[in-house]
């Protein structure tokens, strides 16, 4: 294929003093450079993506017969290095339809931040169209991570919740109305979507989960699983972990604490799992153990205080990180992390990392899953 350099539309190029020119303004993709004739200003103005390298360089040569195709090639490769440069004849190979590509105009422009000539911004896009999502859970976090999934582009995703619409949840849970109160709420949250965008296939299940086996179950045939929910604590998670290790599927989670908002990644194989935390908070804290079955004994469940933009910020940084592990545009923040944000101070901090302990997890890898953290999650009230 042929390649037609296009200057990417989110870098503006001007002059910064006589014969000096800056080329974008965002922080990391600013770059100032010499331009006393005027020849890079006149190259990138050409670089419209209607051209080939030779046709650009024959247009040139009308005012700078100096210039060989070969300085133009090295100009080309050096521009795509700094990241300003993306193929139009890619784009336009792309097998999204013209209205996806219209639809996702603001997608495609930021995934070309992290492309060079070689790598399109579209196949990016189409990549996010082609994996399938299952949320657990469709109260604050699902629904408003639900929203955030499909403007990215997923369109196949799964809901699972069992939970009806009540009007205490209208506070926060804004893809759901006065008029879907005692409604279940994926399928609610099916005919939302269906109204934004017709051509995402949604998938629902109604089902309180209660076991490994049916987060095993329900999340088969995933590409990424959301852990949007938190009953029963501690539990349900190592259920998810259970499914999702078994699987092999990655998955990310998240939850509240009053003022801070909390996520991490698992990848199965390569991050340790939440077992592994576990182990690795056991290490950590003599009292851990106690700590924990005290949380479980007490059977705490705290009431919600929380508004909508907090939920945004933290969700919002979910659906971040999950675009990341999936597309591998930039590292993904929260893998193998507890990251907190603190809704007062707006401070985002790894509050602990943890590796994957293949010698003890009994997940993950070849523990026996003796250790007290574990048989306190046994006892026969929280059995699994």
């Amino acid at each position: 294929m042929d390649r037609r350099p296009l200057f990417k539309p989110v870098h503006p190029v001007y002059e910064v003093t006589e014969g000096i020119i800056r080329m974008g303004e965002a922080p990391g993709f600013t770059v100032e450079m010499e331009d006393e004739n005027g020849s890079i200003r006149k190259m990138v103005k050409l670089m419209d993506g209607t051209r080939n390298v030779g046709q650009i360089h024959n247009l040139l040569l009308v005012d700078y017969p100096e210039l060989t195709y070969e300085e133009i090639m090295e100009a080309v490769e050096a521009l795509s290095g700094l990241g300003f440069l993306m193929d139009q004849a890619k784009e336009e190979a792309s097998g999204l339809t013209l209205e996806q590509k219209e639809r996702y105009k603001a997608n495609i422009r930021y995934f070309s931040l992290f492309t060079n000539i070689d790598q399109s911004p579209s196949r990016l896009q189409e990549q996010l169209s082609g994996k399938k999502v299952t949320i657990l859970g469709m109260g604050a976090f699902g629904s408003t991570l639900l929203v955030n999934l499909v403007g990215v582009g997923i369109q196949h995703i799964k809901l699972v919740d069992f939970d009806r619409v009540e009007l205490s949840n209208l506070n926060r849970q804004i893809v759901f109305n006065e008029n879907d109160i005692g409604r279940l709420k994926v399928e609610a949250a099916r005919e939302f979507i269906a109204r934004l965008h017709s051509e995402v296939l949604i998938e629902t299940e109604t089902l309180q989960i209660k076991s490994s086996d049916d987060v095993e179950r329900v999340v088969a045939g995933s590409d990424f699983v959301v852990l949007a929910a938190d009953q029963p604590f501690f539990i349900l998670q190592r259920w998810v972990n259970r499914a999702c290790t078994n699987l092999q599927i990655p998955y990310i989670a998240g939850g509240f604490n009053l003022i801070e908002g909390q996520f991490f990644l698992v990848e199965p194989g390569k991050t340790g799992c939440i077992d592994c935390m576990h182990l690795h908070r056991y290490r950590q804290l003599e009292d851990y153990p106690q700590l924990i079955e005290n949380l479980l004994i007490t059977n705490f469940v705290p009431p919600t205080a929380t508004i909508a933009p907090n939920i945004m910020m933290i969700t919002g940084m979910m659906a971040s990180d999950a675009v990341r592990y999936l597309t591998g545009i930039a590292p993904v923040q929260s893998a193998g992390k507890l990251i907190l944000f603190d809704f007062n101070t707006l401070e985002k901090k790894v509050f602990f990392e943890w590796e994957r302990n293949e010698n003890e997890c009994p997940t993950c890898g070849m523990g026996s899953g003796t250790e007290p953290i574990f048989q306190i999650m046994r006892k026969e009230m929280y059995v699994e």
